[in-house]
């Protein structure tokens, strides 16, 4: 299993596999890269140098007892491109995923990147004046301020039905039992720790300045997490965005529409 040492010592798991220019993507909260990338591994890794990196806590990854952060993730981000002399690489992420490739950004520039990939990302969580499109279109301060400790206290009960959420269909009954014990491999304290930096997230004044060329992947089916028009205001908020919407898919368009995520990504990634 390769693992990369973070500049603390924790174990970081990753995968590298493919030839060509390099695409790393990051995956969502909770979930192992290997998982959640299943379905569209191989078909990447046939186009593309592709790797896949568990962030600390997270899947097969060390187990560090925090805090945990994004701040923390897009450093360890960068200390991997740097251990593994990795440039032109064009980064994605979805939702979690693409805030640390934001964060990345902000903290370490654009010099090893060559392009971005945002899937099923906003800018900020929380409903706020003058922002339409919070997660689940109404996101009130008050209720973010507690997700996190909700599940602090009881895990299941604050995120099991957002995992119902995520899908265009939802899976049948033993596929979500798989997913759910997949999630556990990440501890209940640095999924909250993760939260209650996601809670805080803002990037809208930042988007402006990023110039890389950007593609932005959305499912517009059945999409509770993402119900509004959230990716046609990142198209016009980054100045060199490309839009691709998924009509057959929802929060989890790698996932709910395989085939026509990754042609868009490998289109994108070979373009740019």
């Amino acid at each position: 299993m390769p693992t990369f040492t973070a500049p603390d010592g924790t174990p970081l798991w990753y995968d590298d596999r493919g030839q060509g220019r390099p695409l790393l993507l990051l995956q969502g909260l909770q979930f192992p890269a290997g998982y959640f990338w299943q379905r569209n591994v191989e078909a990447l890794a046939r186009e593309h140098r592709f790797l896949m990196l568990d962030r600390r806590a997270q899947g097969l990854s060390g187990k560090g007892l925090g805090p945990h952060s994004l701040d923390q993730a897009a450093d360890d981000l960068a200390a991997f491109l740097a251990a593994r002399d990795l440039s032109d690489v064009c980064l994605g992420g979805v939702a979690h995923g693409g805030m640390i490739a934001v964060r990345y950004l902000e903290r370490h520039g654009p010099a090893r990147l060559r392009s971005l990939i945002l899937c099923e990302m906003t800018p900020r969580l929380v409903s706020a004046p003058g922002w339409a499109h919070p997660t689940f279109g109404h996101f009130p301060p008050e209720a973010a301020a507690g997700f996190a400790a909700g599940v602090r206290a009881d895990r299941m009960a604050a995120l099991g039905g957002f995992l119902l959420g995520c899908f265009a269909e939802t899976p049948d009954a033993a596929t979500l039992a798989e997913m759910t014990r997949e999630t556990w491999l990440t501890p209940t304290a640095a999924v909250a720790d993760y939260i209650d930096d996601m809670v805080r997230f803002d990037c809208r004044a930042l988007l402006p300045a990023i110039r890389l060329p950007t593609l932005l992947v959305y499912g517009r089916r059945n999409n509770p997490v993402m119900p509004g028009e959230v990716g046609r205001w990142m198209a016009g908020a980054l100045p060199n965005a490309m839009l691709v919407e998924l009509e057959r898919a929802g929060h989890s368009p790698f996932w709910d529409d395989p085939h026509a995520f990754n042609a868009a990504v490998s289109t994108f990634a070979q373009a740019h």
